[in-house]
């Protein structure tokens, strides 16, 4: 049972995105599709900070320490990003065997604490690719906001690798 994404995409696409990908939809973080730009390999997309969070329900938040984000949880936040990527811009297909991991991180900067309330506005951008016939090599610029402060710039690399067994669809 897939939860509806809104976006400029085909729902059914959307649909097969979550009953395939790699972790089940309630951990999938990504709640809008706000843009897909494939003349940039840009997306833009929003995620809403008030739903639950592993980190964030076993936070001890008092005066200083507000209710936010982890940096466990923004990361996830850009591995998703980087699968819509592989997804839409490069024709990837879970159940054809195609997998993503995050390979490199080269630069992680955390400007803001990412607060429980405003949505996250995330930005990722291509701004390389190399692609073989079982792997393709990507390299992301990630700018995450909210309330218009950046609270999360990202200069990642990520590989998807083709296994050459087909997974099963989850039911």
């Amino acid at each position: 049972m897939s939860r509806h994404i809104p976006g400029p995409h085909d729902p059914s696409e959307m649909e097969e995105f979550l009953d395939t990908f790699l972790y089940d939809d309630g951990s999938f973080l990504i709640d809008e599709i706000v843009s897909l730009d494939a003349d940039r390999s840009e997306i833009v997309a929003r995620l809403d900070t008030t739903r639950e969070f592993p980190y964030v329900a076993h936070q001890r938040s008092g005066p200083g320490h507000p209710a936010h984000l982890s940096v466990g949880e923004l990361i996830m936040a850009t591995a998703h990003m980087g699968s819509l990527h592989g997804w839409f811009y490069h024709g990837l297909r879970w159940a054809d065997g195609w997998v993503g991991y995050g390979n490199r991180i080269h630069r992680a900067d955390f400007k803001a604490l990412a607060l429980i309330g405003p949505p996250l506005t995330l930005r990722s951008r291509e701004s390389a690719s190399r692609r073989g016939a079982r792997r393709i090599v990507v390299r992301f610029e990630f700018e995450f906001s909210q309330n218009g402060q950046m609270v999360y710039y990202g200069d990642q690399t990520a590989m998807f690798l083709k296994s050459g067994e087909e997974q099963t669809r989850r039911t």
